[in-house]
């Protein structure tokens, strides 16, 4: 006869992930490419243990519920099933035990269904728990003398979660979910009354200040039933390569040992960050991406190169720079020079009610487009003119662009009508530039190239809203569907987001169009090196002045020759 005691700690093991997933489990190797036995340590450190205790034995409030687990860590890390198989192990075993497992997508959802199919068709037969047929998709029903059920859901899906009470619920790849907030909100009425829920969050880093970053830092301080734990990417023990013995620390990794090697970085992670940069296209344009998707601390991974038009590297110079807080709506930082050029940028304003408008004046010498003076502020078109055309005509008569979309065409009529000679045209008879998804695209890559390179930044206003700008400009609603709909949608950030960059991106394109001139303490050029703008003279005035002084190329005379033979 069964003893029945051995029985119940057999089944004790069994209900326990940290026991019988180690002793019984057996899962599809990332490294081998073949199903293995499981091992928590096999690809991480302190991660996949950490899931597995708490699925194990749950930390708890002083009142007695349970807390819930929050994973912040590095891609490839095993976050997403090992949850899973850690709820296999309580709903395979536990009569009626219902878990819920929310995916970002229905591809991913699927995968995760059919790995835990492979674990259960693994599992040693005298062991598994009886299932039963369903018709539902993505769930593993279980006989209920045994165990309860598993389901897998899409957070792609309306009011996902609505009506579930589950015993354990696990939410995957957080930041990748169309709505983490909403979808929140609707789940957690089901898990709060529940004192012995079991609850896992996890993901990697993303956006600042997204609802998957907020909801982090409130489950780090500790707030109601949420914990926290970070795991940097030194942790995954496949985030390794071998450091070769000719290799020399460059500057930014000698920063990284002296302020994490004591936290377990070692030279061999280093090894495999120069092998992404090397191997990935994305994370070699944009190596702010690697800590990302493989952070070092829980701070400076979050950030706004994941959605952000402009890259974090492009922007260091500028964040680490002395800037001057904006104090509205003009400033000025520099005075107006004899002998230098100025363009600027126009980003214009109509009389919709949210609509904002902003000046940006560049300083353009050879290799430094310094920013001497910002304008913002919500005005009509005419007093917004007049500020243009005083700011223009203080700064040397400088290349006005304006942006010639909708409103702009107000903005250069007044100035054409009021004779300014200076105007940026893009083509002939075509004065203005002309926003398309093309041209922003083009004139975002200037920006990107000028930000590296030759521009000063002193409005630290203008550097905030260039940290978060997400192309903001190439899905701008115009102002007369404002006005039809008697209100802006919902869906689009106001815009004074990103007035200034608007404006700066004109500014831009003006100076790139500028003659070059060296600065007045560098070293003098030749003549012809230093070509000076027509002041004064109108777009036709300056192509037919051009047409006039071009030297006209000159028709050799023909030489006839006599084919009669000269006479002896």
């Amino acid at each position: 006869m069964p003893d029945p005691n051995q029985a119940q700690k057999l089944l004790n093991t069994l209900r326990s992930p940290a026991h019988a997933l180690p002793a019984f489990g057996q899962v599809h190797d990332q490294k081998t490419a073949r199903f293995t036995p499981y091992r928590a340590q096999a690809i991480t450190e302190k991660l996949q243990p950490t899931i597995l205790e708490y699925m194990s034995n749950p930390p708890r409030l002083a009142s007695g519920e349970t807390r819930f687990l929050t994973i912040l860590g590095y891609r490839q890390a095993g976050k997403s099933l090992t949850a899973e198989y850690a709820a296999y192990c309580k709903a395979a075993y536990i009569p009626g035990w219902d878990h819920v497992c929310v995916a970002d997508n229905k591809d991913r959802a699927e995968y995760l269904h059919k790995r835990v199919h492979y674990l259960h068709q693994r599992w040693p037969e005298q062991l598994r728990s009886e299932t039963l047929p369903t018709r539902e998709s993505r769930q593993l029903t279980f006989d209920p003398l045994q165990g309860g059920k598993m389901r897998v859901l899409s957070a792609e899906a309306g009011a996902v979660g609505v009506g579930q009470s589950p015993d354990s619920f696990h939410a995957s790849e957080c930041h990748l979910w169309s709505d983490f907030a909403g979808s929140m909100f609707l789940i957690n009425p089901s898990l709060m009354n529940r004192q012995e829920a079991l609850v896992v969050f996890e993901a990697t880093p993303w956006e600042r200040n997204c609802a998957w970053h907020e909801h982090y830092l409130t489950a780090k301080t500790g707030k109601g039933r949420h914990v926290a734990h970070f795991f940097p990417f030194w942790d995954g023990r496949l985030n390794r390569r071998a450091w070769e013995k000719d290799w020399t620390l460059t500057n930014p990794e000698i920063d990284f040992m002296n302020k994490y090697g004591q936290q377990g970085l070692e030279l061999e992670n280093l090894a495999f960050r120069r092998y992404l940069l090397d191997t990935d296209p994305q994370i070699r344009r944009y190596p702010e991406m690697f800590e990302v998707m493989y952070p070092f601390d829980d701070v400076s991974c979050w950030s706004a190169a994941t959605s952000g038009a402009i890259p974090d590297h492009a922007l260091q110079r500028h964040v680490e720079a002395h800037l001057i807080p904006w104090a509205p709506p003009l400033q000025v930082y520099e005075e107006p020079r004899e002998d230098a050029l100025y363009a600027i940028g126009v980003d214009p304003c109509g009389y919709a009610a949210r609509d904002h408008a902003s000046i940006q004046v560049l300083k353009c010498y050879r290799g430094e487009w310094t920013q001497v003076a910002t304008y913002a502020d919500h005005v009509d078109p005419l007093a917004f003119t007049d500020q243009v055309e005083r700011l223009a005509n203080k700064y040397n008569k400088a290349l006005v662009v304006v942006e010639s979309n909708g409103v702009g065409q107000a903005v250069l009529s007044l100035l054409d009508e009021r004779g300014y000679p200076n105007l940026y045209h893009e083509a002939r008879f075509k004065p203005g530039f002309t926003s398309t998804a093309k041209s922003l695209d083009q004139a975002t890559g200037w920006l990107i190239d000028a930000l590296m390179e030759e521009l000063v930044i002193h409005d630290k206003g203008t550097v905030e809203q260039l940290q978060s700008y997400k192309n903001d400009k190439r899905v701008e609603e115009g102002a007369n569907a404002e006005l039809l709909r008697r209100g802006p949608s919902t869906r689009r950030r106001e815009r004074h987001h990103w007035d200034k960059v608007s404006a700066l991106l004109m500014a831009i394109a003006g100076a790139r169009y500028l003659p070059s001139r060296e600065k007045p303490a560098g070293t003098p050029t030749a003549p012809t090196d230093n070509v000076v703008m027509f002041t004064g003279m109108s777009y036709d005035a300056q192509e037919r002045y051009r047409h006039e002084v071009t030297p006209k190329p000159q028709r050799k005379k023909p030489v006839y020759r006599s084919i009669r033979k000269r006479r002896r």
